[in-house]
């Protein structure tokens, strides 16, 4: 039998939805906030409740337990990423520029709060569960490979080679992360990513 539903229902669901997706997104940044403040460790269950203003039940109640909103802190960083270079813009424009702003966007996104908070996670959770098992490429090889294949849709470069590009720019890049919080006053980032755009327009269109 359907269940026939008013626009007063309707309503109301739409309200419970966006209320809940309020919460979430209370407790997703809640997680992130404490790692990026104090390290993974901090990231305890009673804390993540605490700073999102909420009671440990209503955080299982959403995601289940902590596993579960590490998992989520995971996707939502990969999300948009991909959201991000999905943009037309980085389809147009000569193989150079495209590898420029591909790198550049990478670049951005690697400094951003949820990234900073994925790797932490991946580097505690290494080996234990669902959250350490895949790494932050590996996890989604195939919709980075179809990302990168759509920005740089003239290259004649075979999967393998999109695959190394991918990894690089990977590497690379939480590289000079790594070395930019060693060394934050003296470390210059730009002539390293300057170098890794070349690097990455010769592997494709060489």
């Amino acid at each position: 039998m359907a269940l026939d539903l008013d626009q007063a229902d309707i309503d109301a669901m739409g309200r419970q939805a966006a209320k809940s997706k309020a919460t979430q997104d209370r407790i997703i940044n809640a997680v992130i906030g404490l790692i990026k403040e104090k390290g993974y460790a901090a990231a305890s269950s009673s804390q993540i409740a605490k700073r999102a203003g909420v009671t440990w039940g209503a955080v299982q109640h959403h995601f289940g337990g902590k596993e579960e909103i590490l998992e989520e802190v995971l996707q939502r960083s990969h999300l948009k990423f991909h959201e991000t270079l999905s943009a037309n813009r980085f389809t147009t424009g000569s193989a150079e520029r495209r590898v420029a702003k591909y790198v550049d966007a990478a670049w951005y996104h690697y400094q951003g709060e949820e990234y900073m908070a994925t790797m932490e996670i991946l580097l505690a959770t290494r080996g234990h569960g669902k959250a350490g098992n895949d790494l932050s490429i590996s996890r989604s090889r195939k919709a980075h490979l179809d990302l990168a294949r759509r920005i740089f849709h003239d290259s004649a470069a075979s999967d393998r080679i999109f695959q190394e590009v991918i990894y690089l720019v990977h590497c690379m890049l939480t590289g000079i992360l790594i070395e930019m919080a060693l060394e934050p006053e003296s470390f210059d980032p730009r002539p390293h990513i300057k170098r890794l755009k070349m690097i990455v327009t010769d592997m494709l269109y060489s």
